[in-house]
C-alpha cells in the first residue's frame, strides 16, 4: 500500500488541476462518485435505507453532497445536515450543495437541513438518530486543530447511534498523518479514501476508527 501524508495528497491535487488542467469540481465529482460505488458496494440493500449525511460547509462537505446527489437519483431518501448556514458554503461545495438541493426540490421526503449551532444540532438529534445509515462528510484530511462546539457534538451523537457510519476520505476528527485523534473522531465502519491512503488511516489509533478501507 501506498501512503502519503495530507500535504504530499494536497500537493497532487493542486499539481493536478494547475498543471494537468483537470478542474477541480471534475475531481470533487470524480471522488463523490467513487465513494458511492464503494457504498453501494458494501450495502447490497441499500435501496431500502434511509440515509443521513453530515456534510461540514468545505470540500468533504462537497463530496458529501455529491453522493447524496446519486443517491438521490437512485430514489433513495436522503436527509442531508449541513453543519453550517447555506451561505457559507463556498466553491465547487457550493456548486454540488446547489446540485443537490434542485434533487430535493423534486422529492418529498429528501432535504438539505442547516444546522449551524448546537441548539439547532439538539432539536434535531432525535430526527436524526432515526436513520438506518450516517455518511460523515464533516472533515476532511486539512484538519489539524482540536474538534470544538458544533463539530465535536456532532461527531459524539454519530459515534452514540447504533447505526453504521461511512466516512468520505477520512473519518472527521482524525489527523490524516498521526492517526490521533483531535480531540473526538468518528468512529466509522468503512471508509473510502481517495487515491492514496494517508497515513493516519492505517496507523494505530487511526487504524480503529477507519473501519474497512478502500
Amino acid at each position: 500500500m501506498f501512503l502519503v501524508t495530507a500535504k504530499q495528497m494536497q500537493d497532487m491535487d493542486k499539481n493536478t488541476i494547475e498543471s494537468f488542467g483537470i478542474p477541480g469540481i471534475v475531481l470533487m465529482e470524480n471522488a463523490g462518485k467513487g465513494a458511492f460505488d464503494y457504498l453501494v458496494e458494501k450495502l447490497i440493500d441499500i435501496h431500502t435505507k434511509k440515509i443521513a449525511v453530515l456534510a461540514g460547509r468545505g470540500n468533504n462537505g462537497g463530496d458529501g453532497f455529491v453522493i447524496a446527489r446519486y443517491l438521490m437519483e437512485r430514489g433513495i431518501i436522503v436527509t442531508t445536515f449541513l453543519l453550517s448556514t447555506k451561505d457559507k458554503v463556498k466553491g465547487d461545495a457550493r456548486i454540488n450543495m446547489k446540485l443537490a438541493q434542485k434533487l430535493c426540490d423534486l422529492s418529498s421526503e429528501s432535504c438539505i437541513i442547516e444546522i449551524s449551532d448546537t441548539d439547532k444540532l439538539k432539536e434535531q438529534k432525535d430526527d436524526m438518530l432515526r436513520h438506518d445509515l450516517f455518511i460523515d462528510a464533516i472533515f476532511g484530511t486539512g484538519l489539524n486543530s482540536d474538534v470544538r462546539g458544533l463539530f465535536k457534538d456532532a461527531i459524539e451523537l454519530i459515534n452514540s447511534s447504533r447505526s453504521p457510519v461511512f466516512s468520505v476520505d477520512i473519518p472527521s476528527g482524525l489527523h490524516a498523518d498521526t492517526g490521533q485523534p483531535l480531540g473526538v473522531a468518528v468512529k466509522a465502519d468503512a471508509t473510502a479514501t481517495f487515491a492514496f491512503s494517508k497515513t493516519g488511516l492505517v496507523l494505530y489509533p487511526g487504524n480503529h476508527h477507519t473501519g474497512e478501507l478502500k
